[in-house]
């Protein structure tokens, strides 16, 4: 059952039939940002109390919806037992509606949406305006997009789809370590670089600050950045992108700065700051657990033969 505020609990047991329902879209991106979007004729100010369910990720705290672009959605059903469900969603967004600095087309087509998750509410208020309650209606993950000319298909799966996608076995035969960077498994601290057995030495998190010449898919810096930090992960501490995160792609000639895989969302202004955590290409090398100082926990096999010569 979905869990239900007493205010609207209340209200539907007195068989009260004239209520207004508007969809609520709240769309959590890999970086940390939350967009939230009505779906009704206007913005919506959602009090605390409205949202019941603890597992919403707007629980506790008063929520802006603002009027962004018109969707559209599929029907969903709730069943008893172990179903994945989706969620075909329809955008018609206009140039005028912006996801940060970027047009809602451009932000899906650079890959902004890309494993975000996605809540959908339905808000319940009496006709004088008055707030009754949200009820979760749906919760997923962005599978697939699709930008046409008139509108943005975005298909939404259900965490439960999870399921079907997990690598079994977990551990395969690979010349690369299979190990996520600075998981329990590495043991390697990002933060102060230190190795799982103690060893100090290794990279460890940096702070830049701004240049001019930045920009929302690059960072310009006075300090040199080392190779160390390619596929590290840099986040913002001050400006507009305070709090949320992007994966370093590549190094300017030279290493003053850095090239992110994703767009900030938000302008960068010089003097913004951001930390950077040292990244890992997965093998042996000084690009990976060499350079850490954490070859006993290295979790490939990089005298595996290639498929080709394996009898």
């Amino acid at each position: 059952m979905r869990p239900c505020p007493a205010a609207l609990s209340a209200f539907l047991a007195g068989f009260n039939f004239e209520v207004a329902i508007v969809d609520l879209y709240t769309f959590q991106l890999s970086g940390g940002e939350y967009l939230r979007f009505s779906g009704g004729n206007g913005a919506l100010v959602v009090p605390s109390s409205a949202f019941a369910d603890p597992n919403s990720v707007n629980y506790g705290a008063q929520q802006l919806f603002a009027l962004g672009p018109r969707f559209g959605r599929s029907k969903t059903s709730t069943k008893i037992g172990v179903e994945p469900a989706e969620l075909d969603i329809d955008i018609l967004a206009g140039g005028s509606d912006q996801v940060g600095g970027l047009t809602f087309a451009d932000a899906v087509r650079v890959g902004v949406f890309d494993g975000a998750t996605v809540e959908l509410d339905r808000y319940f208020a009496q006709p004088n305006g008055s707030a009754l309650g949200c009820l979760t209606w749906f919760y997923g993950r962005v599978a697939e997009t699709d930008i046409g000319r008139s509108k943005i298909a975005m298909k939404v799966k259900s965490l439960m789809n999870l399921l079907a996608v997990q690598q079994m076995p977990r551990r395969l035969f690979q010349a690369s370590c299979g190990f996520v960077f600075g998981d329990r498994m590495c043991g390697y601290n990002r933060v102060t670089g230190v190795a799982a057995d103690g060893t100090t030495g290794g990279p460890a998190q940096i702070t830049i600050t701004a240049a001019s010449g930045s920009s929302q898919s690059g960072l310009v810096c006075a300090t040199s950045v080392s190779n160390d930090y390619l596929d590290g992960t840099v986040t913002g501490l001050t400006g507009e992108n305070a709090g949320f995160s992007r994966t370093v792609a590549w190094l300017p000639a030279g290493g003053l700065g850095i090239g992110l895989i994703y767009p900030w969302l938000f302008p960068v202004a010089i003097g913004d700051t951001f930390t950077v955590l040292p990244g890992c290409d997965h093998t042996t090398g000084s690009g990976g657990c060499a350079g850490r100082n954490n070859l006993p926990r290295f979790g490939g096999m990089p005298y595996v033969p290639p498929p080709e010569a394996a009898f």
